[in-house]
């Protein structure tokens, strides 16, 4: 007797910003092997560096709400694996905050790769913590504001049916009212954003995405990519019943405050090719600090106020903006709905999810031993992009 295929169940399909969308398009077939068979996925797929950028930034900031200590605070690390100290801390010391979210995570099974991602996780914290949190914490009027919205399941092709008429969307934002903005004119942060978004009328929110990652190139499609997120998050919360207009967005890129040796040599690249949107001026200490230094040699340290202005990138929020973001985070959901409902009819993984990953996305792979399109290991970093799977 023949048996029928089992259909894919009649569901609303919920879709992170950062856990999936983001993730697809940094390489689908990775993606995949994260999720699991479970699409969309029931665990985000998050490298522990995020999470715990994101898990201390957060913590900081409501010890700061609650005690209000003075910059700089201190960071004392615990060996590795994590073990108690024998010194008394201070309660607004990194360290103390660090070893809470690392538990955390490591109760969820996730933990750091080794002891110098530990490490580095752990300076470029500190760095925003003492370097933003000055200017940052004052603003912030809302810490991670969970959104979500729904929208029409794009169109597939015809012969996938779809699981539902609808899918969701979901973030996490921290936001920053005009209200707080009013209150500190003399915030660094406030004078940037009054620059780079001149005739903002109130009311208004700001909203605030961290990304533990250095700022994109601006020929990188990750830059695209980031817009349209935060450009989403704007859309979900002009949803919200009595919403108020978000008018620009804030991306913190956590990895500017300390770059890596590699991070270092892609901007001098980056610099010396005016490839990049922030580049200090000819003559300047940072200038020559970047321009003159020869890999594997200590990296130079550069002015505080460099590095924040490479770090943070305003974002304008625009009816059209919002309209064009939304309208290509549906192609992405359709192109994940599509290679599921593929893989699905066909049973097989390889032909229905691309490789597409960069180097440094592969470096973080636990499946690049099998892939069939491994990342090259080139000085440029850069690698041959295969195609993703023709619809259908």
């Amino acid at each position: 007797m023949a048996l029928g295929r089992r259909e894919l169940p009649f569901e609303v399909p919920r879709y992170s910003l950062t856990g999936d969308i983001l993730s697809f398009q940094r390489c689908p077939l990775q993606y995949r092997y994260y999720n699991g068979t479970s699409l969309p996925p029931s665990r985000p797929v998050q490298l522990w560096t995020g999470e715990f950028i994101h898990g201390v930034l957060e913590e900081a900031y409501r010890h700061w709400q609650q005690h209000r200590p003075p910059f700089p605070w201190p960071c004392t690390l615990t060996p590795w694996p994590p073990q108690p100290l024998p010194s008394q801390r201070a309660p607004n010391d990194i360290g103390v905050i660090g070893d809470a979210v690392e538990a955390r995570l490591a109760a969820d099974g996730k933990r750091p790769r080794n002891t110098k991602a530990r490490d580095i996780a752990y300076q470029r914290a500190t760095e925003a913590i003492n370097l933003l949190g000055p200017d940052l914490f004052p603003l912030i009027t809302d810490a991670e504001r969970r959104i979500s919205g729904t929208r029409p399941m794009p169109q597939l092709p015809q012969q996938h049916p779809a699981r539902g008429d609808r899918y969701e969307l979901t973030g996490v934002v921290d936001v920053i009212s005009h209200v707080s903005m009013t209150a500190n004119p003399q915030n660094r942060l406030v004078r940037t954003l009054q620059t780079r978004c001149p005739g903002l009328n109130p009311p208004f929110e700001i909203i605030i995405d961290y990304k533990a990652e250095r700022r994109p190139p601006i020929n990188d499609p990750r830059r695209r990519h980031h817009e349209w997120q935060v450009q989403t998050y704007a859309w979900l919360l002009t949803r919200l019943p009595q919403s108020t207009p978000v008018g620009a967005a804030m991306i913190v890129y956590v990895n500017e405050l300390v770059p890596s040796q590699e991070d270092f040599q892609t901007l001098q690249q980056e610099v010396r090719n005016g490839t990049t949107d922030v580049i200090p001026s000819r003559g300047s200490a940072d200038y020559y600090a970047i321009t003159r230094w020869q890999p594997g040699a200590a990296i130079p340290s550069l002015s505080n106020d460099y590095r924040i202005e490479r770090a943070i990138w305003i974002v304008a929020v625009s009816q059209a903006s919002l309209t064009n973001a939304v309208a290509q985070i549906d192609t992405v959901v359709a192109q994940i709905e599509t290679s599921a409902c593929n893989e699905h009819n066909s049973g097989n993984i390889l032909s229905n999810w691309a490789a597409t990953g960069l180097d440094r996305d592969c470096v973080a792979c636990d499946f690049k031993h099998f892939c069939p399109n491994p990342a090259p290991r080139s000085s440029s970093g850069s690698r041959r992009l295969t195609a993703p799977p023709a619809p259908g």
